[in-house]
C-alpha cells in the first residue's frame, strides 16, 4: 500500500502504481461499506468532468487507470460514488487528490567536486527535494542505500564515464528510476556541465520563432551570440526550436570559471585545468602556419553531432565527407572551435585551416565537462 492515502466515510483511495513509460497511475478504491455494484469514478480536470472505466480487483476494492498524458491540468480531483447494500446513494468527494508534478517530476541530479583542506571532496545533490526521497544508487551491480556510502566511494573509482540509476520515492510510495551519466578525471567527479562560470544575463526583449527560422538566424537579427540564446533560455538542443515558441532576447556576462582549457600550438596539446590543477592532457591538431591565432576565447556554442555548411554546401552529421566529427565548441571568435574529426591519422598535426581538431571520444569527453562561457587560452610556447 502507499504511503499516503485518502479516507472519508465511505472510501479509501490511493495510487497504487505507476507506468513510467506510460505515464499512467493505477489508483485502488477500498469500499467502506458492502455495494451492490462497481462505483462510478469520475475526474475533474479545471472545468472538466470525465467517467473512468473501474474494474473490480477483489472483493470490496477497485481500480482505475489515470494517463497524466491525457490532461492538461496540474491537479486533479475525483468523485466516487455508488449505491450500499441497502439501496443508499453513497458518494465521496476527493478534493486536489492527484498531483501532477508529484508523477511528472523533472528530475535534475548533480554531482560536484571542490578542493578543501583534507583534499577534493564530492557533493551530491537533486531536485525537486521538496517531493522527492532518494532510496538507492546502483551502478553496475554495485548498490549503495546511502548518499554518504556512494559519495565516500567515489575516490576509489578509476578513471572513465559511468552511469549510475539513482531510485527516488515519491509521497505516494511509488518509486522512480532515473540514470545519470557521470565522468571520473583524475580526481574530479561531475556530472555534465555542471562546472559553469559565474554569470550575469541582461534580458532586452522576447522573440516569437517563426517557422524556418535557426537559432543563428534569430542571434544574427538580434546581435547576440547564439549560445547567450542557448543558455538564457536553458535550451538542451537548440536545432529543436520551434514555430510560436517564445524565447527571451539578451545577452551573457561569463565571470571566473572553475574549468578552463590552454591549447599549446607549438606542442599540439590541449591542457585541462580545474582551477590551478592540471587534470588531463590531449592530443590536438592545430591549424597550419599561424592559422590558428593565440588569444583568450570562451565557449560561446555547443552542437552534438553537427552539420557542415561548405560554401553553401550542407554536409550531414556523420558523413565521412563532414569533418566536424561528433562534437562542435564554437569559440567566441565564431570563426573558430574545437571538434572532432573524420580523420584521426592527422590529429597530432598543424594541418587544420584554424579550428582545434580532436579525437572523437575526447572532444566528447571535453564537452561533457565544459558548459558556455568556459575559459579557453590558445599560445605558443616557442614565442
Amino acid at each position: 500500500m502507499s504511503i499516503i492515502s485518502f479516507a472519508e466515510n465511505y472510501f479509501l483511495m490511493y495510487p497504487s502504481e505507476y507506468d513510467q513509460s506510460k505515464n499512467t497511475v493505477k489508483i485502488n478504491v477500498e469500499s467502506l461499506l458492502e455495494l451492490q455494484s462497481i462505483p462510478d469514478v469520475y475526474i475533474y480536470d479545471g472545468g472538466i468532468r470525465k467517467k473512468l472505466i473501474v474494474t473490480r480487483v477483489r472483493e470490496n476494492v477497485y481500480s482505475f487507470y489515470v494517463n497524466l498524458n491525457s490532461y492538461s491540468g496540474d491537479v486533479y480531483s475525483f468523485l466516487v460514488s455508488s449505491t450500499d447494500k441497502y439501496g443508499q446513494y453513497v458518494s465521496q468527494f476527493f478534493n486536489n487528490f492527484l498531483v501532477k508534478d508529484d508523477f511528472t517530476p523533472e528530475i535534475k541530479i548533480e554531482i560536484t567536486t571542490s578542493i578543501g583542506i583534507n583534499g577534493y571532496e564530492y557533493y551530491l545533490d537533486y531536485y525537486p527535494k521538496n517531493s522527492l526521497y532518494l532510496i538507492d544508487i546502483n551502478i553496475d551491480d554495485k548498490e549503495f542505500e546511502s548518499e554518504e556510502d556512494f559519495l565516500n566511494s567515489l575516490k576509489y573509482f578509476k578513471d572513465g564515464l559511468y552511469r549510475a540509476e539513482f531510485i527516488f520515492r515519491n509521497r505516494y510510495g511509488i518509486y522512480f528510476k532515473v540514470e545519470t551519466p557521470f565522468l571520473k578525471v583524475n580526481e574530479v567527479v561531475i556530472t555534465e556541465n555542471i562546472l559553469k562560470p559565474q554569470q550575469k544575463y541582461e534580458i532586452f526583449g522576447y522573440h516569437i520563432v517563426q517557422k524556418g527560422e535557426s537559432l543563428y538566424k534569430i542571434a544574427r537579427e538580434y546581435n547576440v551570440l547564439p549560445g547567450d540564446l542557448v543558455n538564457i533560455n536553458d535550451l538542451r538542443d537548440p536545432s529543436l526550436i520551434y514555430p510560436g515558441q517564445a524565447l527571451k532576447i539578451g545577452k551573457v556576462e561569463y565571470f571566473e570559471s572553475p574549468i578552463h582549457l590552454e591549447i599549446d600550438l607549438s606542442k599540439n596539446r590541449m591542457y585541462l585545468y580545474f582551477h590551478d590543477q592540471l587534470l588531463k592532457t590531449y592530443v590536438v591538431a592545430v591549424g597550419m602556419s599561424d592559422y590558428t591565432p593565440p588569444g583568450y576565447y570562451r565557449i560561446s556554442y555547443k552542437e552534438k553531432d553537427p552539420a557542415l555548411y561548405w560554401y553553401d554546401e550542407y554536409i550531414p552529421p556523420g558523413s565521412l565527407l563532414n569533418g566536424m566529427g561528433t562534437r562542435w565548441l564554437q569559440l567566441s571568435n565564431p570563426q573558430y572551435g574545437i571538434h572532432g574529426t573524420t580523420k584521426p591519422w592527422e590529429i597530432g598535426k598543424r594541418i587544420s585551416h584554424g579550428c582545434i581538431r580532436m579525437f572523437n571520444f575526447d572532444v566528447e569527453e571535453i564537452d561533457f565537462i565544459t558548459s558556455l562561457g568556459t575559459e579557453v587560452y590558445v599560445y605558443n610556447s616557442k614565442n
